[in-house]
């Protein structure tokens, strides 16, 4: 592979360090090719210090936007005006970014001003933390780490790059950032250092020029961490989750929440169990979550305060089907008794109506309607409170039922609660 222009910054030597991967050589060997620095930057160069594969591969050069533009046959302007190409190589993107200087941050997520560069030290210099500021060469196998996060990452460190209240307020969402990146899931907690612990708490504010939906994105990843309970106790100390969150949480829950699967919704339902539904509501569309998160943490919110009754529990496990075991999961969470629940396990789910509208007017002379269809669905609950098999047992019930009185507003529906 063509050795492209060498950085300005020393190297280590650390041969192999990136793994093989053709489509990226490929976009490497293009720029080098052309008399380009190229460089793989940010989480790829750390997951790969940290023995992991990286999930993807970010790429800086002193190469302009145009340049690079001319240099292959598929792009994407994805992020011209901040230096950014998405390069189409086989059959992935690789996001190329050109090297560059910033000023300005007036609306605290963007620069005002960008201008090219060819310093690779200057652009690292101006990442968020040590552990995402270091760059590869691949074609000569070396690692070059100018603010020590490779040290860093040995340490467990979360340290700024440079002074940490600059770093932070230059973009929000770095604070957020930090906080993720506190949680190394199997490999446990890295806490910011005394300056970057400081400006946290400091730069919080900077929070509210950063739109609501990234703020989202980084908070719903804290949540489902390995050591979510840390993380997020330590954001409540800090003033961070009552400025996201805008209601008080009960400290007691967060060494909770580790403690359930990887779920984001059960997760945020036990979060905000102190609350009621309707504040629950109110900060799932604050936040922008999605309609899916919504409906589902909403769900799960009422089942932590609810059990089904004994001769609930074939309505209840077929209306629930497989989030019997999520109840389950947070009412055990919560130090409650779940025997009634467990019982339920053994009733089958995802029943269908024996009986359609066709069968039910041939039977009762009732035109299609309001009526005819409360009437089957009490006959569709009958069948599942008793386990009826054969639509024999309908027909008997229907003859059994006071279903020509009353109104049907009023009859009983195949559902729980």
């Amino acid at each position: 592979m063509e050795e492209g222009r060498l950085a300005d910054t020393p190297g280590v030597e650390m041969p192999g360090l990136i793994p093989q991967n053709e489509d990226l050589m490929h976009v490497l060997n293009v720029l080098s090719s052309g008399g380009y620095g190229v460089w793989i930057v940010g989480g790829a160069v750390r997951d790969s210090i940290l023995g992991k594969t990286p999930a993807e591969y970010d790429i800086c050069t002193d190469a302009t936007p145009d340049q690079v533009i001319e240099s292959f046959e598929q792009t994407i302007p994805t992020g011209e005006q901040y230096g950014t190409i998405t390069v189409k190589s086989g059959k992935s993107m690789f996001e190329v970014t050109t090297l560059r200087t910033e000023t300005g941050y007036g609306d605290g997520r963007r620069p005002d001003v960008v201008n090219w560069g060819t310093s690779l030290r200057v652009d690292l210099s101006r990442r968020d933390f040590t552990m995402n500021s270091m760059a590869y060469d691949f074609a000569r196998g070396l690692l070059h780490d100018p603010f020590g996060g490779k040290s860093d990452l040995s340490s467990g460190r979360l340290c700024a790059v440079g002074d940490a209240h600059q770093r932070l307020s230059e973009d929000g969402l770095r604070i957020m950032r930090a906080y993720r990146f506190m949680d190394r899931q199997e490999k446990g907690v890295w806490y910011p250092d005394k300056q970057l612990s400081s400006a946290l708490i400091d730069n919080r504010a900077m929070l509210t020029l950063v739109s609501i939906e990234r703020v989202w994105n980084e908070l719903s990843q804290i949540i489902i961490g390995r050591n979510a309970d840390v993380v997020l106790s330590r954001m409540n100390e800090d003033g961070i989750l009552s400025l996201i969150i805008g209601y008080p949480l009960s400290v007691d829950l967060f060494e909770l929440v580790a403690k359930l699967p990887d779920d984001l919704e059960a997760r945020i339902a036990l979060l905000l169990s102190n609350l009621n539904s309707n504040e629950v509501e109110d900060i799932l569309r604050r936040l922008k979550a999605s309609k899916k998160v919504i409906t589902r943490s909403n769900k799960l919110h009422f089942l932590i305060h609810n059990t089904p009754g004994k001769h609930d529990l074939r309505i209840y496990r077929n209306e629930l089907g497989d989030e019997v075991s999520t109840h389950i999961n947070l009412r055990e969470t919560i130090g409650e008794d779940t025997s009634l629940i467990v019982k339920s396990l053994q009733y089958p789910t995802e029943i269908s109506c024996l009986i359609d509208g066709d069968w039910l007017m041939e039977k009762t002379g009732l035109s299609p309607g309001i009526k005819l269809g409360r009437l089957k669905d009490w006959l569709f609950r009958i069948q599942i409170e008793r386990g009826y098999t054969d639509i024999s047992q309908i027909e008997t019930a229907l003859c059994t039922i006071a279903w020509t009185y009353g109104e049907p507003k009023d009859w009983p529906r195949p559902k729980w609660p």
